[in-house]
């Protein structure tokens, strides 16, 4: 896991990100890479920015990003394993093969990025991740239990970035007052099931 505070220094790219409509816009998006096809909105600007040439993580080869925003206040609360979360905790994988066929194919990283300045009054909303809990040691169903082992704890900080193996078990718990807005931008291999279909 790599953890790091302040991590953009261009104050206009910060600025622009809190109000931008499109970067917060809810879904999920692919984006095949600025070498592939240039720099085209402000969310590839900042994914350009994280795993650029200046990029804090070593170079990887990978064949784009699938990157999504998260806004959650206290009335995002689930209840897993005896806890309350406001995402509730999973494997990030191709969910639409997950679904018809049960295999679970992950990103190769995970990257979370507070942007939002509202998130520093917030309380709660903590990252939650197991380093040493892949899929294979969910339950047989797939149901998913918390480990013996402790969780590493991530407090959300406006402008902090993690790097992380998103495919290991990770939640946000839940929020006590205040607003948690992020983005996360997933590395793979090749596009997910669902960036593969013509519509």
């Amino acid at each position: 896991m790599i953890i790091i505070d302040n991590f953009i220094q261009d104050e206009d790219l910060l600025n622009r990100i809190q109000n931008d409509e499109f970067f917060w816009k809810p879904g999920y998006n692919w984006y095949n890479g600025w070498w592939e096809e240039g720099i085209n909105n402000i969310r590839h600007e900042l994914i350009h920015a994280i795993w650029g040439p200046d990029s804090p993580h070593a170079a990887v080869q990978i064949g784009g990003f699938e990157h999504w925003t998260g806004d959650f206040t206290e009335k995002d609360v689930h209840e897993v394993c005896g806890m309350e979360w406001s995402l509730k905790l999973h494997f990030d994988k191709d969910e639409e093969k997950w679904h018809e066929t049960k295999q679970i194919v992950g990103p190769k990283i995970g990257t979370v990025f507070y942007p939002a300045r509202e998130i520093d009054e917030m309380e709660g909303g903590e990252l939650w991740f197991w380093e040493n809990f892949p899929p294979e040691r969910a339950n047989e169903d797939g149901t998913i239990f918390i480990p013996p082992e402790q969780a590493e704890i991530i407090k959300p900080k406006f402008n902090r970035l993690v790097i992380f193996d998103a495919k290991c078990l990770h939640g946000v718990a839940k929020i006590k007052k205040g607003r948690r807005r992020a983005i996360a931008i997933n590395l793979w291999d090749a596009p997910p099931t669902e960036f593969l279909k013509d519509y």
